[in-house]
């Protein structure tokens, strides 16, 4: 499992290492088409700025009562301002708030400029303001992004501002109702008194009585404190369906019929804990009643479990109106939801209290209704005075409460840091875009030479090659680009007679090194014809012969050439000579249908088409003659007997005979002359290698009693086949 695992990260490597060094170019082209535009990105990208400010949410006592400031717990408050940060309202009030030589600062397009200006800034604002909470802390940031730091700085410390102004105003708002309040309810109680006092004061006068027994005035106290809680009670209550309404209010504007009267929640668990808070609150009206003061344990025991079950309550209603969808999951409500139900749980259990206290009022005013009746009427007049006296002096000292709670600011958030001006942007990041930018180049330059090279049907290996069909591989031909192996073939075919530098090259030497193979092979003494072929078009096969043909001449040996591609012949285009007459003419005769002599057919080589071949003399081209193709005739010309007599005819005077003709699977024309000549050559695209299409060229050749004596692998990328040592060595002159 490890060496097949290790085969197959071999291989694996093996195809990149080969993908990078055959497009190179394609590699370097990727990289820098794709770090250009960032770069005119990184150039020409409105830089962004960043600042922002450090806040803690503290848990502040208020000195309001609760039925006005509401129950919210800390994390759910945060949330809510959270939110409220990020509101669009919000930044109305911070743009109204900043000065206008930093509003100047806000870039507004032309479009924008007229009525639509002021709308335009609102939306820049409310856009760079985002808010966060740190984990595991009350602190939380807000953050600004704009493309101004000045301006970036001015919007988070301005936040800050408005968010403390807003907390104010909340609570104030609060104070502003109960001190309403508390004024109306004081003005009626120094009414109550004043008309008290002066009834009694009367009615001592007239009827001579200043004062009761000890038991009566026992039952006095007792009523009195009664009824002054009873009052109190009242009170209270009042001032919490006041706040309840002015809350159902806002989330009536909010959302309509948002959240439902308490009432009209119910489980069989709620209406549980709502009885046992009226039953607790009775009770508690008793000991208060009893005369246990406000430290007694009893009462301390008392109001703790009140407050513990009303908290229950709250909760299992919360629960129950958030699965019944009457809650709302927009956390600009939230508190105000928490506060409704808070304070209709309140309501009720002042009820209960006040139904408590109520029925010992009755009872106290029963006992004293069985006194006599002067005795009695003096009790009532003592009784509203005390009570009305009381009243107006805990009014009085709520008022002075409120009061101070108006005049003092207490925002539950405090600043821990004030945003700075920031130094650098924090976009765009030019380094990890230039970063990224490579990456991605070298990810898709490598992908798409990977995808190149998957497409590619490639000779990988001659041993695989040599082993499948049993044919030597002869030479190796490189690839070099711009078709510059072909015109070499042109310009120079008799190498050893005119250009020492294409000898040096690498096709140079790859034919010098075909004509050594073939020679050792005794082609020239034991083969004196040879064909050379291929498996399809387009593989090198007319190029190999004529590169082959001039290996031959240059060294020494007597070699003619015969295009037998009838169909797309090329030999006289590379050698710069006519077309016919050819080898066409010989087989099919003059015009009296007698066969032409190949020696009148053949030609000598030419540098190109003046006839002044560079390197010899009188315009000839030394050991070196061609016989083209010919007149175009019908490719069934060609018959076994007569191309027998051409070939035989053209060994005497030279010593190698050369012919190209197409693929066997192509044309009858090359099978013919696959059991005809001495051996033959089958050329081999390494770049649209066919192993199947190959075995069946080897297929018919077998039958046809050819001598292959090797193959010729073409089109072989140098740097994937010879890596760095290729350019070393034929890069530069001996």
């Amino acid at each position: 499992m490890s060496r097949s695992r290790e085969s197959e990260s071999q291989q694996v490597m093996g195809a990149l290492t080969k993908a990078l060094k055959r497009h190179r170019r394609l590699l370097i082209l990727t990289i820098f088409g794709v770090l250009i535009p960032v770069a005119v990105y990184n150039r020409t990208a409105t830089p962004v700025y960043e600042a922002s400010a450090t806040l803690v949410f503290e848990d502040i006592e208020s000195p309001l009562p609760e039925n006005v400031t509401g129950k919210t717990s800390p994390q759910q408050f945060m949330l809510n301002r959270l939110e409220e940060i990020t509101s669009a309202s919000f930044a109305e009030d911070v743009a109204k708030a900043l000065p206008k030589d930093v509003i100047a600062h806000i870039r507004i397009p032309a479009a924008k400029l007229g009525a639509d200006r002021t709308a335009y800034v609102y939306e820049v604002i409310h856009k760079s303001i985002a808010a966060y909470p740190l984990r595991n802390s009350n602190l939380f940031k807000i953050r600004v992004q704009t493309n101004d730091p000045r301006l970036c700085v001015a919007i988070a410390n301005m936040s800050t501002t408005i968010l403390q102004r807003r907390e104010y105003g909340i609570h104030l708002r609060g104070v502003l109702e109960l001190r309403n309040f508390l004024d109306k309810q004081l003005e009626v109680s120094n009414a109550k008194l004043v008309a008290s006092e002066d009834a009694l004061r009367r009615f001592k006068q007239a009827n001579a009585v200043t004062s009761l027994d000890q038991e009566s005035q026992e039952v006095l106290r007792k009523l009195t404190e009664a009824e002054v809680l009873y009052n109190s009670n009242v009170a209270d209550r009042d001032a919490a369906e006041k706040r309840l309404a002015a809350v159902n209010t806002v989330l009536a504007s909010q959302r309509k019929d948002l959240v439902p009267a308490l009432t009209n929640i119910a489980s069989p668990s709620l209406e549980k804990l709502k009885t046992k808070v009226v039953d607790l609150e009775a009770e508690y009206a008793q000991l208060l009643m009893r005369g246990y003061g406000a430290d007694h344990p009893e009462m301390i025991r008392q109001r703790r479990e009140i407050e513990q079950t009303k908290k229950m309550l709250v909760d299992e209603a919360a629960t129950l109106a958030e699965d019944s969808h009457v809650g709302d999951p927009i956390a600009q409500v939230e508190r105000s939801v928490n506060e409704s139900m808070t304070l209709q749980i309140d309501i009720a259990g002042l009820g209960a209290r006040e139904q408590a206290l109520g029925g010992a009022v009755v009872g106290y005013r029963d006992y004293l209704r069985r006194l006599p009746q002067k005795e009695y009427r003096l009790a009532a007049l003592v009784r509203e005075r005390d009570v009305n006296q009381k009243i107006y002096t805990a009014l009085l000292e709520r008022r002075e409460e409120i009061r101070i709670a108006e005049a003092k600011e207490i925002p539950n958030s405090r600043v821990i840091d004030y945003a700075q001006l920031p130094v650098d942007p924090i976009a765009p990041r030019k380094g990890l875009n230039l970063i990224l930018g490579m990456a991605l180049a070298l990810i898709l330059g490598t992908g798409l030479g990977l995808l190149i090279e998957g497409s590619r049907n490639e000779l990988e290996s001659t041993l695989d090659f040599e082993h499948d069909l049993g044919w030597p591989v002869l030479t190796l031909v490189p690839q070099l680009g711009g078709g510059r192996s072909r015109r070499s073939l042109r310009t120079d075919p008799a190498m050893a007679a005119a250009s020492r530098v294409e000898l040096q090259s690498a096709p140079g030497e790859s034919y010098l090194m075909l004509r050594t193979r073939l020679e050792l092979l005794g082609v020239g003494t034991r083969y004196r014809t040879v064909l050379v072929t291929s498996c399809g078009p387009a593989e090198g096969k007319s190029t190999t012969l004529a590169n082959l043909a001039a290996a031959f001449a240059a060294g020494g040996r007597s070699t003619v050439v015969v295009d037998a591609e009838l169909r797309r012949p090329a030999m006289h285009t590379l050698f710069g000579v006519p077309r016919a007459p050819g080898l066409s003419d010989v087989l099919t005769g003059d015009a009296n249908g007698i066969p032409t002599s190949p020696a009148k057919a053949v030609h000598a080589e030419t540098n190109g088409s003046n006839g002044k071949p560079e390197g010899a003399a009188n315009g000839i081209v030394p050991n070196l003659m061609v016989l083209t193709s010919g007149t175009r005739v019908k490719l069934w010309a060609m018959s076994k007997e007569r191309m027998s007599d051409v070939l035989t005819k053209l060994k005497q005077p030279y010593d190698s005979v050369l012919v190209v003709s197409a693929s066997p699977a192509l044309v009858y024309g090359a099978m013919l002359l696959c059991g005809i000549v001495d051996a033959v050559v089958v050329v081999v695209d390494s770049a649209a290698y066919d192993p199947q299409r190959v075995k069946e060229i080897r297929r018919l050749l077998e039958p046809a009693g050819a001598n292959v004596v090797g193959a010729v692998v073409t089109k072989i990328h140098p740097a994937s086949r010879y890596g760095g040592y290729y350019s070393d060595y034929y890069g530069h002159d001996a």
